[in-house]
């Protein structure tokens, strides 16, 4: 006999409840630990990532976890232990020199964007300038 207040209870009897989750830092990396007493399997979870956050979708199941560091989510590994049924989510954590070097790349990326129309922009005013010349030329004659 399931007691109503517990999780694993209302998870079996159909109600949607959000699960218990850790989180810990070991050096560059985040782990999320996400307690799931009435997962039977792996293959029955959806996790999703972002540098943010992280949302997970089981039978039963609905986590939204924002993040309190920024992560990069798509080299995490994810290892869900059957006997204890504990999911472990490991992120690794975005250092301040990933940041860095994704805020200058964004910066170079934008300056040629801007340089490329530019250029785009006098090669148009160079070719409207020569058919007006052009045009003057043909008048004339």
């Amino acid at each position: 006999v399931c007691r109503e207040a517990s999780r694993a209870c209302r998870a079996f009897m159909g109600t949607i409840v959000a699960p218990d989750a850790t989180t810990r830092t070991e050096g560059d990396l985040l782990l999320v630990s996400i307690s799931l007493p009435s997962l039977r399997k792996a293959g029955e979870l959806d996790l999703q990532l972002a540098p943010d956050r992280l949302e997970l979708t089981a039978p039963g199941y609905h986590l939204v976890q924002p993040l309190a560091q920024r992560v990069r989510d798509s080299e995490a590994t994810a290892k869900f232990d059957k006997k204890k049924r504990v999911l472990t989510v490991t992120l690794p954590i975005v250092s301040l020199d990933d940041s860095n070097a994704a805020a200058a790349a964004a910066e170079v990326e934008a300056a040629e964007a801007a340089k490329a129309a530019s250029d785009a922009h006098l090669l148009r005013a160079e070719k409207e300038e020569e058919a007006a010349e052009a045009a003057v030329r043909a008048a004339g004659e």
